[in-house]
């Protein structure tokens, strides 16, 4: 079993990968439980080597666990904000995770810009919109014909005939409608498994 090994804060801070006289200076200061016994007016810092080593370590290992966590973060918001296909594609353009995480903050920031000039406009408020113009045209479909046949002298049988065509039209709109709707989801769901 070897000793305790203790060194001046010069001598730590000469180690491969510790931090300057300086910082260590600042991080005994800051850090009550770093293992060293600070120097005053003529007697020498006393660092205990291996105890403080392995506390560089858990700090270091804490630094990078919080800027992951942040990067994760940033990355779920950008998913959130611009959808799956976005992660993916940078993914596998082979960036190292610091450049995804630029990346990723450029085009958040880029977003707010946009949504602060009035140049991005939320998918729930287009998709209202859209129902509205959809919901009121069914209205003015279902009864055209009625009011066609007060302008124009027409028979029942051609007024049957004609909401007869209506309705045909607004089955095959709805069809297509559905159609695009599988095809977003089949297209979804692609995205999803080429993410995997």
């Amino acid at each position: 079993m070897t000793d305790r090994i203790t060194a001046s804060l010069a001598e730590f801070a000469a180690i491969p990968g510790v931090p300057s006289q300086v910082t260590l200076r600042q991080l005994i200061k800051d850090n009550p439980d770093f293992p060293a016994k600070p120097g005053t007016n003529g007697v020498a810092y006393e660092i205990d080597v291996a105890p403080a080593i392995a506390w560089l370590k858990a700090r270091d290992e804490k630094r990078i666990a919080a800027e992951r966590e942040h990067a994760d973060l940033v990355r779920q918001f950008g998913l959130e904000l611009l959808g799956e296909g976005a992660a993916s594609d940078v993914e596998q353009a082979g960036l190292s995770a610091a450049e995804r995480k630029a990346l990723l903050e450029e085009e958040f920031y880029a977003i707010k810009v946009a949504e602060k000039r009035g140049d991005l406009i939320r998918k729930a408020d287009i998709e209202s919109a859209i129902a509205d113009v959809l919901v009121t045209d069914a209205r003015r479909r279902a009864t055209f014909m009625a009011r066609l046949g007060k302008r124009v002298d027409l028979t029942r049988e051609q007024i049957a005939a004609g909401d007869a065509l209506m309705d045909a039209d607004r089955k095959a709109f709805a069809t297509a409608l559905e159609i695009l709707t599988e095809q977003d989801d089949v297209d979804a769901a692609t995205g999803a498994a080429a993410a995997v």
